[in-house]
């Protein structure tokens, strides 16, 4: 991945040092690293040079640094596809993942036979959700590279999505056979492991990856969330969540510079002041809302909303089961209205008094969105999952006040104490789940607006119970269908061979490949010690929702 330094001009006591630091990296990078480091102190001024400085910074954790370093190489070198690829590999750690998969597709254009490269696309294309385009991407690096063990690993993750443990094992051990440094793919024979229940010999494989000298903070935060799960399978209910806490406060420290930087306003400050300008608003601006059909020649439009970890990912699964029914699994295809509306003072006031042609570019925009992933809604119903499209509600509303809207619920508790224990990507909503106060916090804010929302605009709205499609799925699942007005049909209960066929990009992806089944409901009851601070805030919705109190 490192490019050559022979063509360097200059002075031959520089090229003649150049090439020394160019074999040494052939045998022995850490070394390399350091003698770049002493020829830029000296003044060395090298693409080369800057790249193996750069990567010293991303191999000790500092990734902006590294970025920046990397970025004066690429001043010297704007076409070096090795150096774009390291960049794009530091984006990643840092989670900027849309940037990084930009860098990527840049470096494959100029090269299209980087290894590394696709690679780099595939990991950023299945953190973004695109697990088609990642499994090709990861092919492609194999095509080029036979033993690039990233991408091996890359192909071992999304068999595990796919509960495949068989392919996900062989890949995976193929990998650490190329490279026993490989962390991510140690990390997925853990995640077989657990998906097979062997917990036992997943936390010793865990506490083993834990250990390891130099372990990346993302892999820390993984392994110790991942350790949590295992010891959560074994009934030892305190340990995990001392896992689940430590893993979590990880990732928290990991995203802190990016999700409380100076000025950052954060998840629930957003959605309360979403809803206290809407509440601010005349309410006849959302009590006679008329807007267009829906596109010509599509059978219908649907909104699945609620929280994470409320059972939305089942519902949606259960739903595509049906033929006329297409989804996308949490795409930003809102995002130019979102934009619009939601990220600067008085954007629901303006929302309110918009006139609905003016509404149409955004309607289109979104639309388009949804074709550009290759969705065919032609007699096809729509069904848009998005928990926390919640807090949007007034937006959905104005925008397609015809749509229908199905609110997922779960007991509360059971809710937040899986928001804790689940590892996501990351975003400013996702943030505040990193701790079980904040979990608990945002659970509320989000429930609190949806119930103001709902109470005032006149939506569709159809409530599914989790706990109900798990105990009662033909009578749960023929009455969504009737609100969403399909025939139901028997094959709705295959729904977990969608799920295993590996399209689902939430932490859902295995439970819901299982099936149905019931240790879910009700797993709060293990952590009630934990959960008892939050208590007062959830209490109101245990008793809204219906749930006993103990």
């Amino acid at each position: 991945m490192v490019k050559s330094p022979t063509a360097a001009a200059g002075p031959s006591a520089e090229a003649t040092r150049l090439a020394e630091i160019w074999r040494t990296a052939r045998s022995d990078m850490p070394a390399a690293i350091n003698m770049a480091r002493s020829a830029k102190a000296d003044g060395v001024a090298h693409p080369f040079v800057h790249h193996l400085v750069g990567m010293g910074l991303k191999d000790a954790g500092r990734f902006d640094e590294a970025i920046a370093e990397l970025g004066l190489g690429l001043n010297l070198s704007p076409r070096d596809v090795g150096i774009m690829t390291t960049v794009g590999l530091c984006l990643m750690e840092l989670d900027r993942r849309q940037e990084a998969a930009q860098v990527f597709e840049a470096a494959i254009k100029l090269d299209p036979t980087s290894a590394a490269a696709n690679f780099g696309y595939g990991w950023a294309a299945e953190n973004l959700g695109a697990l088609d385009a990642a499994e090709s991407a990861f092919k492609r690096a194999l095509h080029f590279d036979p033993n690039h063990a990233d991408a091996l690993t890359g192909l071992s993750g999304l068999e595990v999505r796919r509960s495949d443990w068989e392919m996900a094992r062989v890949h995976a051990q193929r990998a650490l056979t190329i490279n026993h440094r490989q962390t991510g793919a140690a990390l997925n024979l853990a995640r077989i492991e657990l998906g097979v229940s062997d917990f036992d010999a997943a936390e010793r494989r865990l506490r083993q990856i834990i250990d390891l000298p130099r372990l990346g903070p993302l892999d820390m935060a993984n392994a110790r969330i991942m350790l949590g799960d295992a010891l959560d399978g074994a009934g030892r209910y305190p340990e995990a969540f001392d896992a689940y806490a430590q893993g979590k406060s990880d990732m928290r420290r990991l995203h802190a510079r990016i999700f409380e930087a100076p000025g950052e306003p954060g998840a629930r400050f957003v959605a309360n002041a979403i809803l206290q300008e809407f509440v601010e608003t005349p309410s006849q601006a959302w009590s006679a809302l008329v807007g267009r059909p829906t596109m010509l020649g599509q059978g219908g439009h649907a909104f699945l909303l609620g929280f994470p970890r409320s059972g939305t990912t089942l519902l949606e699964q259960v739903l595509e089961t049906h033929g006329d029914v297409v989804s996308l699994g949490e795409k930003p295809i809102l995002l130019d209205a979102e934009v619009e509306f939601f990220t600067r003072s008085g954007g629901v006031r303006r929302l309110a008094a918009i006139a609905d042609d003016l509404l149409e570019p955004f309607r289109a925009a979104y639309w388009r969105r949804v074709g550009e992933f290759g969705v065919d809604l032609i007699g096809k119903m729509f069904i848009d999952k998005h928990p926390l499209y919640t807090v949007h509600l007034p937006l959905l509303a104005k925008m397609f006040p015809n749509a229908k809207v199905i609110l997922a619920i779960r007991d509360p508790r059971d809710v937040v104490l899986s928001c804790f224990r689940r590892i996501f990507g990351m975003n400013a909503s996702l943030y505040e789940l990193t701790t079980m106060m904040g979990a608990a916090r945002y659970y509320d804010t989000v429930m609190r607006a949806g119930s103001v929302y709902f109470d005032r605009l006149p939506m569709q709205v159809h409530r599914v119970r989790y706990e109900d499609l798990v105990a009662e799925f033909e009578q749960t699942s023929r009455e969504l269908c009737d609100f969403l007005g399909m025939a139901w049909t028997a094959d709705l209960a295959s729904f977990a061979e969608t799920a295993r066929a590996g399209r689902i990009f939430t932490p859902s992806a295995t439970q819901v490949g299982r099936g149905l089944y019931a240790e879910g409901v009700g797993h709060w009851r293990r952590y009630a010690f934990a959960l008892e601070p939050v208590l007062p805030i959830l209490r109101p919705w245990i008793e809204a929702f219906g749930y006993a109190a103990d």
